[in-house]
């Protein structure tokens, strides 16, 4: 493809993702709580979410420089290509899914505590993982269950599917794992700041009744998630996570709050522990 051509596709994108925020920033529903909320509100707030048994540790108020980032969905064929150069395991890749799933001929061994130093070996081997240092181990992700790899993208990590590496854990042996990846991840504007802080996407999750009474917020982080498709391309922003446990049931659900807009992003996930 030429050069003229690729600059088109991104000029499409531009102006998609400019008639998005558009939208987003004049809808009511879509409004940045933290931008009608003063510091004095804020400690307010912070005083509610005691009363209402909602445990949360202190969270900063700083923003942060990020990206709008892009990738081609016709680049997306890397990972489909190298699966037959993997070597010891049996893969599998679904074209809808983009995801790339392999059983190992011979499972990884390890004991309590040190999966990840297991696989972390076994990711320095030649032809085991595609791509496999461009990932670094996300805590926050992991469980008794899985232990996940983020990819890592201009700016930051991507914390949604489009990007991970999952390794299932089963009684002291690793079998199998899943895989994505973005090839060619595009820098779409210079940085720019975030409307909001941690702390200020935990308030707006709060005064819109995205986090129930008796909870507790895990862990609050910030990382990369599809916004949206857009002339076969796809448009990327950093959000905010933040892990909600209900006390109770102990269920865990993730949710995300766009940082550049401060809306709350359609796709979610829950995981338990």
């Amino acid at each position: 493809m030429d050069f003229r051509r690729i600059e088109m596709i991104f000029i499409a994108i531009f102006i998609a993702l400019d008639i998005y925020l558009f939208m987003s920033l004049g809808g009511s529903q879509t409004t940045n709580s933290a931008s009608i909320t003063n510091r004095s509100q804020t400690s307010q707030i912070l005083k509610d979410l005691k009363d209402d048994q909602i445990t949360v540790k202190r969270l900063s108020n700083q923003k942060r420089e990020s990206y709008y980032l892009a990738s081609r969905q016709a680049d997306q064929t890397g990972l489909a290509t190298a699966s037959a150069k993997l070597t010891g395991q049996t893969v599998s890749f679904d074209k809808t899914r983009l995801t790339l799933t392999s059983v190992l001929d011979k499972p990884l061994s390890y004991k309590k505590g040190r999966a990840t130093a297991v696989i972390n070996t076994f990711l320095k081997g030649n032809n085991n993982v595609y791509q496999a240092d461009q990932y670094r181990y996300s805590k926050a992700l992991s469980n008794n269950q899985q232990a996940v790899y983020v990819q890592k993208v201009p700016g930051g990590q991507m914390m949604d599917e489009h990007g991970q590496l999952i390794f299932t854990l089963d009684n002291g042996q690793i079998s199998q794992y899943t895989q994505t990846y973005i090839n060619k991840v595009q820098i779409l504007r210079e940085k720019e700041m975030t409307k909001i802080s941690a702390q200020g996407a935990v308030v707006d999750l709060y005064t819109d009744n995205e986090i129930p009474n008796n909870s507790k917020i895990l862990w609050v982080q910030l990382g990369y998630s599809a916004l949206l498709d857009a002339n076969s391309s796809t448009v990327y922003v950093p959000a905010w996570q933040i892990a909600i446990e209900n006390k109770s049931t102990k269920n865990v659900v993730v949710k995300r709050i766009n940082a550049f807009t401060g809306a709350l992003m359609k796709n979610r996930s829950e995981v338990t522990s």
